[in-house]
């Protein structure tokens, strides 16, 4: 899920960049002076890597935004990269307290019966 969220950003904010009139205020356009012409392994590629910096909040800055319509979509994809972190922490944290419950009543319930069983035996 999180890869297929990563390749919908990096393509979105590639299609900003080739649809922008100046293509050289546009964030692939100030890295790769003529983008349009390289080949499509080369711009997927600088697009996925911005993607993946931006949703891990490293962020070197070489591919940043260069136009106000930039800077609003990476506003979003933080602000959902915000929620996405959050959620998933959310997620993980409910399951190892679920599991750890659920570990403290089996221990509980079987240690209980060990003992109940092991007096019966000696009473005998």
């Amino acid at each position: 899920m999180t890869l297929f969220l990563v390749h919908c950003a990096g393509c979105l904010y590639y299609l900003l960049a080739d649809r922008y009139p100046h293509k050289g205020k546009t964030w692939i356009g100030a890295v790769i002076p003529n983008f349009r012409e390289t080949s499509l392994w080369i711009r997927y590629t600088s697009a996925m890597y911005w993607s993946i910096t931006t949703m891990t909040t490293v962020g070197y800055g070489d591919l940043h935004a260069q136009n106000s319509m930039e800077m609003i979509f990476i506003i979003f994809y933080m602000l959902f990269n915000l929620g996405l972190t959050a959620y998933l922490i959310g997620n993980m944290t409910n399951l190892v307290v679920e599991g750890t419950r659920r570990t403290m009543e089996f221990v509980s319930v079987h240690v209980h019966n060990l003992f109940s069983f092991s007096t019966l035996q000696f009473v005998l």
